[in-house]
């Protein structure tokens, strides 16, 4: 019998280890190209999937549920995919299967566990679908916070806001579980609106603590809250809180029609539902009153006014707004009367240094040195010819350091901002008087405008005044005391043009047939002498108290 003759088979990577190692690589990379392929058409098909059961559902809705609960969750898969904070539990209800799904961290798990998986999972529960879900399911579910959603965007907002979604094999609706428990801040003192004497609270970013504080501020039932979202991805939840038998009329329908405007994909912070809802975007005065204070908010509803409370901002908005509103701050009703008037007072002469004292500070002194008294203007000239720039630019180089350093100061951390503050003393006060730059009568002017712009109680209207500063620096360069008296018109004449949701920015300071509401305006006088409520805002009914309808 023929021997066989063996064959040997050597390995390409004996004979020729680079060409082997060549090889591997393509073929690596042609692995790559088909797993790349692989996924993008698997999540093709997920999509082509998700379409085709979308055969029953409205435009709004992503699908619609069915009985069957493997459908369901396949369903939600799909919506769900790659958002590893989703949990699922699955569980059987009795004899039936169901699951449970929430989002990791924003759920109380303990409370999932005791008022839906110990109550369906007991051993007691027996029941059969038609009878223990449809008719009874309010027995089931212990939690106090429980509503059936047949809708399935409704139920993606419920979970995506907290809530634990329930199905059930047999039950072509959601089951929503309020257990809602997420870090949030606590409630702390207002940051910009801190007084001395009265409330310390202030909102915070939740909307259900903000409207739990108006609630605990009144017990009125005539306090009503009307809730709705904003955002076509965000679904901020926005809610509307005014006294029903006080709000002007018409009020509720013209904030829910230009809320309804808005058109825009995410809401974050208040700000921009206030600037989507004012009557002139282009001016510097805020038309819509923002306040992170509880007591501020029901004191303006009681006015006649709606206050307008965002999820996820410490800041509430009040409309209509005017300028009696954004100059009254909560201490004019914690001092007497008396010194509450003159404060009020000291406040309104300092909203017009803020604008216009360096205005008048250029005229005089480039164009109208006669009017001082020779004295100090021989003074004011020796000090001028130390400086090598014109007024007007030593004005400008004065306020553009300012302004740098007060925003400086605001975006530094509290630790460092007292040292950048000495740092601006020293280099505003001392180097650059003695560098020659600017005389020290300048600085003065300067520094007492900032410290009049500080004094405003809203922070909105302050920067308003700063902004104006160098439109009347510029015309008081130009036109002297003329040009002052000609800026001071226009501001007067836009403000008065200003309207916020139908009532004039200045009606009540200008308007004669609203003299009763001066009692609360250029000063304050005693609490027994306002016994009505402000007519600008065309309140329901005036009388705060003495009559039965007050």
């Amino acid at each position: 019998m023929a021997k066989q003759k063996k064959i040997h088979i050597k390995k390409l990577s004996d004979i020729n280890p680079a060409e082997a190692l060549n090889r591997l690589n393509k073929g690596l990379v042609t692995l790559r190209r088909l797993t790349t392929k692989g996924a993008e058409l698997g999540e093709d098909i997920a999509q082509i999937v998700a379409k085709l059961r979308q055969v029953a559902a409205p435009d709004n809705e992503p699908f619609v549920f069915t009985q069957s609960l493997q459908e369901n969750e396949q369903l939600l898969q799909v919506v769900l995919r790659d958002c590893d904070d989703v949990k699922w539990r699955y569980f059987k209800a009795g004899k039936v299967d169901a699951f449970v799904v929430f989002l990791l961290g924003m759920v109380d798990t303990t409370l999932i566990e005791k008022n839906v998986l110990e109550t369906l999972m007991g051993d007691s529960n027996n029941m059969n679908v038609t009878t223990s879900i449809q008719s009874k399911y309010n027995q089931l579910l212990t939690s106090a916070s429980l509503a059936r959603i047949a809708e399935p965007a409704e139920a993606f907002e419920a979970l995506m806001t907290g809530s634990a979604l329930v199905f059930i094999d047999g039950v072509a609706e959601a089951f929503a579980i309020g257990a809602v428990k997420h870090v949030k801040r606590d409630i702390s003192v207002p940051q910009a609106e801190d007084v001395i004497r009265g409330p310390h609270d202030a909102f915070n970013e939740t909307l259900m603590d903000n409207l739990t504080m108006l609630r605990r501020k009144t017990h009125d039932t005539n306090l009503k809250v009307s809730m709705l979202r904003l955002g076509d991805r965000s679904r901020t939840a926005v809610a509307l809180v005014y006294i029903a038998d006080l709000i002007k009329p018409g009020l509720l329908e013209e904030v829910n029609r230009r809320l309804a405007k808005i058109n825009t994909d995410i809401i974050l912070l208040s700000y921009k539902i206030e600037e989507l809802i004012t009557d002139h975007p282009w001016s510097p005065f805020p038309q819509v009153q923002s306040t992170e204070r509880p007591d501020k908010v029901i004191s303006s509803i009681y006015e006649g006014r709606m206050a307008i409370v965002v999820d996820n901002t410490p800041m509430a908005l009040i409309v209509p707004c005017t300028y009696n509103a954004l100059m009254q701050s909560p201490e004019d009703y914690t001092s007497p009367a008396v010194v509450a008037g003159l404060i009020t007072l000291t406040r309104h002469f300092c909203g017009f240094i803020a604008i216009y004292l360096p205005a008048i500070y250029i005229s005089i002194v480039s164009f109208h040195p006669g009017m001082l008294p020779t004295t100090l203007a021989i003074s004011i000239a020796e000090l001028r010819s130390r400086t090598p720039f014109p007024s007007f630019l030593e004005a400008v180089l004065m306020e553009s350091l300012l302004e740098v350093f007060i925003e400086a100061i605001i975006r530094l951390p509290k630790k460092v901002a007292g040292a950048a503050g000495v740092v601006g003393a020293l280099v505003i006060g001392t180097t650059v008087v003695q560098a020659g730059l600017v005389n020290p009568l300048l600085v003065v002017v300067v520094a007492t405008t900032a410290i009049a712009s500080f004094t405003m109680p809203n922070y909105g209207y302050a920067m308003a005044l700063r902004f104006l500063r160098v439109p009347m620096l510029i015309l008081a360069s130009i036109l002297g005391l003329y040009g002052v008296m000609l800026g001071y018109l226009a501001v007067t004449i836009h403000m008065c043009a200003l309207r916020s949701f139908g009532e004039s920015y200045l009606g009540s300071v200008l308007d004669i047939s609203l003299i009763s509401d001066w009692k609360d305006m250029i000063v304050r006088l005693p609490l027994r002498f306002l016994s009505k409520r402000p007519e600008q805002y065309g309140v329901q009914k005036k009388q705060r108290a003495g009559d039965e309808n007050g």
